[in-house]
């Protein structure tokens, strides 16, 4: 009897797990985009992405990949004086050096960084939010890049070491880990809001994978970022090992040297790829 007690559970633990995984009420089908295709210019792969859902609407977004051997990938502070103002992404392109610009995480109305924000040798916020809390999901990762081969990586904020990283910053939550869409996050209402996002991940070579939604656009919800992040590429997704989502709506926004560019509201903060050696 206590044997089939323990089936009957273990039954419906896994029934209830699996239903979690795939409980979107929209479920997107991406549509044939032809994969990636090399930069003429730039050592980086493009890609245009399209999900079509059941109600008709898509979803249009746009992906970079590259590998942090051939670029340079740090963080930008725009200053309390200029971050508000309209950003000219070919000006700050040139003056970085920079061939793709993305935003970065959260910030509040005053331009500081909310959660831990590390740049350029400065420490502009020193608090990991939420640190050892079931809640707060959003604020659930860190984006970092290491000290010594510049290795980007996305780590929980539980896993975050100050001591290892020279670039950092929180936000989230945490879409993917281990090829797997992460649960937990159906309580709240982005989970099924559908809207821009920016969102950033890592494959199994390591290389960084970047998913921009483009400005007219139906957006996205964070259950179907997760199906698609997840989903093999030989099925049409990304097949990314982690996934983790930054800010989004109108802040979303992506410049690529060479002709692509998605623009967003003014951010203090953004991600820089800039090629090395150049």
């Amino acid at each position: 009897m206590k044997r089939l007690l323990l089936l009957i559970l273990g039954f419906f633990l896994v029934a209830q797990t699996a239903q979690a995984a795939s409980d979107c009420p929209l479920k997107g089908h991406p549509l044939g985009d032809g994969g990636w295709t090399r930069s003429q210019s730039l050592p980086l792969d493009t890609r245009d992405v399209r999900i079509r859902f059941e109600n008709g609407a898509t979803a249009r977004m746009k992906a970079i990949r590259l590998e942090h051997r051939e670029f340079q990938i740090r963080l930008h502070w725009r200053n309390k004086t200029d971050w508000s103002m309209p950003i000219d992404f070919g000006a700050l392109g040139e003056k970085l050096s920079a061939a793709v610009i993305l935003n970065a995480g959260y910030y509040d109305e005053n331009g500081r960084p909310l959660g831990y924000f590390r740049s350029g040798g400065k420490v502009f916020n020193s608090r990991v939010l939420y640190r050892g809390r079931k809640t707060f999901l959003h604020y659930g990762a860190l984006f970092t890049v290491g000290r010594t081969e510049g290795r980007p990586n996305i780590v929980s904020r539980e896993n975050f070491k100050d001591s290892r990283v020279k670039e950092a910053f929180q936000a989230g939550p945490l879409l993917v880990k281990d090829y797997k869409p992460v649960q937990g996050l159906s309580r709240y209402r982005e989970y099924l809001r559908a809207t821009r996002r920016t969102v950033v991940g890592l494959d199994a070579k390591d290389r960084l994978v970047v998913l921009v939604s483009e400005a007219e656009t139906r957006g996205i919800s964070w259950c179907e970022l997760q199906e698609y992040l997840a989903l093999p590429e030989s099925e049409g997704g990304l097949g990314v090992r982690d996934a983790m989502n930054l800010d989004g709506g109108s802040s979303s926004q992506l410049w690529v040297r060479g002709g692509v560019e998605i623009p967003g509201r003014p951010a203090p903060t953004y991600i820089i790829a800039a090629p090395r050696g150049r």
